[in-house]
């Protein structure tokens, strides 16, 4: 029995150890692990170095006690259009950002809501060009997540954010 048990162990730790290496050898190019302070109205933002050449990938988790959303834009111009609104402009329009990055923060404990990449916080892969904007959102921008009149102090929210680029081998 105890053979049993040690041959099952020594499977997951092969098999983690070689799901860890698919996709791997990437270099770190932007890493933020704080707590950021966002005022109401605004946005928190992290500028992206471009990594479309050979590729990247981009996994985040971010909490805090009130409802926020996080947008990635992979473009300047689509940046632009929610900067223009969070200085208070009416932007032509109000892009979503990428889709399989951006995400509105859900409610996961009494007093706590969480906003990540898909698949519980995985990497998520970045091929178009950059520079890229991430974006913990405070504003109601997309009238999404309005910042609460009843509480004008500034959001706190915990960022733990990775962005790589793919080494060429």
């Amino acid at each position: 029995m105890q053979r049993r048990a040690l041959l099952s162990t020594a499977a997951v730790a092969a098999a983690g150890g070689a799901v860890g290496c698919v996709g791997g050898g990437g270099e770190v190019v932007a890493t933020v692990q704080r707590s950021v302070s966002v005022r109401p109205g605004q946005g928190w933002i992290e500028e992206i170095p471009d990594v479309s050449d050979p590729g990247g990938a981009i996994r985040y988790r971010a909490r805090a006690d009130r409802p926020f959303d996080v947008y990635f834009f992979t473009s300047r111009e689509s940046f632009m259009f929610y900067d223009t609104y969070t200085d208070g402009g009416e932007p032509a329009r109000m892009p979503r950002g990428d889709g399989d990055v951006s995400a509105g923060a859900e409610k996961v404990g009494e007093d706590t809501y969480a906003a990540e990449t898909r698949k519980g916080g995985a990497r998520q892969p970045i091929d178009d060009s950059g520079p890229y904007y991430f974006v913990v959102d405070h504003s109601g921008y997309r009238g999404k997540h309005p910042p609460d009149p009843e509480q004008p102090s500034p959001l706190e929210v915990f960022v733990d954010l990775t962005v790589t680029r793919r080494k060429l081998i």
